[in-house]
């Protein structure tokens, strides 16, 4: 289970080094948490769930994804499959850096604006795919066994191919309030939370709404003036999330995965389906199963 609040991780600066590189495994007991750093991370085998923001969708082997500063977010292990695999260890490349790792006028110089564009859409979690996805894993597959001049230029690199792509996906519909330790923004932070943590289970308003101190009515123009969304529009999109990570690896039937995701109506669930993701389940299977035949 998740923790409701995410803590804030102090990363070390290693010595004499502008940013880190390291490898990861997904800690059994990885937390929900943040940081200001700006995380860069290559997949290299995995299986398992992202939490990032609001979003909730499945580990993918080779995935190239990026966190903007103080952006919740864990990765959990497939608990089930690990157990029945203990053999098999999750194995990642990770890069944190701050978004002035170069200096406080980095981001001001003409030069690298893009760059610093990228940085302000990382709010909402972002994944490369198509060319980019392999052009990057590239670069990050060799880069720790770089000297320290060329891991810097080469991140630079990495950064200018990411700003300029149009292979991307954005993990969230909108900007996730990313300063979860700052007081105006602890009212969303605690829905989005408590959302990620009960989704499953039945959600009353009422309920939501004690967590941010206002009546339904004041929080259901609070949340939309914030989010551009009803809240139960957004309750949707994260079941569906969830569903959709289920029907991609899963071997059940959509009435089960339906129940599973905090749908109790499956004509409602297939609707709501339709309605986010542009396909029916059964259409959203097909896809999924052909692409995973042709990689």
């Amino acid at each position: 289970m998740i923790s409701k609040k995410p803590h804030l991780l102090k990363i070390s600066q290693p010595i004499g080094a502008s940013f880190i590189i390291k490898g990861d495994a997904i800690a059994w007991d990885n937390p929900w948490h943040y940081h200001p750093e700006l995380e860069l991370i290559y997949c290299i085998k995995g299986k398992g769930t992202n939490f990032v923001g609001n979003a909730i969708v499945g580990i993918e082997e080779g995935e190239i994804l990026l966190f903007g500063s103080n952006l919740p977010h864990t990765r959990q292990r497939d608990i089930q499959y690990y157990l029945e695999y203990p053999s098999e260890t999750p194995e990642s490349i990770v890069i944190q850096f701050k978004s002035d790792f170069l200096g406080s006028t980095f981001l001001a110089l003409q030069e690298f604006s893009l760059i610093a564009d990228l940085f302000k859409r990382s709010i909402r979690g972002i994944k490369f795919y198509g060319r980019t996805r392999k052009l990057i894993s590239n670069h990050l597959a060799t880069m720790s066994a770089l000297d320290k001049t060329q891991r810097i230029l080469t991140l630079l690199s990495i950064l200018d191919i990411l700003s300029r792509t149009r292979e991307i996906e954005y993990l969230n519909p909108f900007d996730y309030s990313s300063h979860a330790h700052e007081k105006n923004a602890q009212k969303i932070n605690r829905v989005f939370e408590y959302t990620i943590t009960h989704f499953r289970n039945e959600v009353k308003l009422e309920e939501i709404a004690r967590l941010t101190n206002l009546s339904t009515s004041a929080f259901c123009r609070y949340f939309k003036s914030r989010t551009r969304r009803s809240y139960f529009q957004y309750l949707s999109e994260v079941r569906i999330g969830f569903a959709s990570k289920l029907l991609g690896e899963a071997d059940k039937n959509i009435k089960q995965i339906a129940y599973e995701s905090g749908f109790n109506n499956l004509s409602h669930f297939n609707k709501q389906f339709k309605k986010i993701m542009k396909l029916t389940p059964k259409e959203y299977i097909h896809n999924t199963s052909f692409a995973s035949e042709i990689k």
